[in-house]
């Protein structure tokens, strides 16, 4: 009797068992770097106009923060008022929150958080005065692109893209559950 209830037990164990997929630092590195490496307009009506471009962005995975991820990047400015034109190299960090979208089956990062930056080649005091605003539109740009978006064409990650249950950050490693 008790052989057959484990039969059992482990038969509906298996049926249940969830799928895994573990995205390491690298990949998602690679994927963000070739998606964001683009110019980005940003405008606050007439007064002020900028384009921002995203380079040698890196994410941390769950350190420090178990549940965050560190983003750190450059990102060049050149920023544009009616009668003066400014060119800025920051260096920043960020943490942000990763945030599954069902409808996408993509991961995107949410809750932007400004650890530090550094202007590289300037000595301009303006730059202080503006970079509220350019961080804020940085954020948003970075919150509407995903970092990750599942392939329906790999059956784990279809599979994971249908009944994601779970999304897990870990050093090193963001881990998607889905259930069978």
């Amino acid at each position: 009797m008790k052989i057959i209830l484990f039969l059992v037990v482990f038969g509906i164990s298996q049926l249940t068992q969830a799928q895994t997929l573990i995205l390491t630092e690298q990949q998602l590195n690679q994927r963000l770097n070739a998606s964001l490496n683009k110019e980005y307009p940003f405008t606050l009506g007439d007064w002020l106009s900028a384009d921002m471009r995203l380079q040698q962005i890196a994410m941390t995975l769950g350190q420090p923060e178990a549940d965050k991820v560190r983003v750190s990047g450059k990102l060049w400015i050149q920023l544009a008022q009616p009668d003066t034109r400014y060119n800025w190299l920051l260096d920043g960090n960020f943490s942000a929150r990763p945030r599954y979208d069902n409808q996408q089956g993509a991961l995107f990062l949410d809750e932007f958080e400004l650890l530090e930056y550094r202007l590289e080649n300037s000595s301009q005091p303006k730059a202080s005065m503006f970079m509220p605003y350019l961080l804020q539109g940085l954020a948003q740009y970075l919150s509407r692109y995903p970092v990750y978006v599942l392939d329906e064409a790999d059956p784990l990650q279809a599979q994971i893209k249908q009944r994601l249950v779970r999304l897990e950050v870990q050093p090193g490693r963001l881990i998607l559950q889905g259930s069978d």
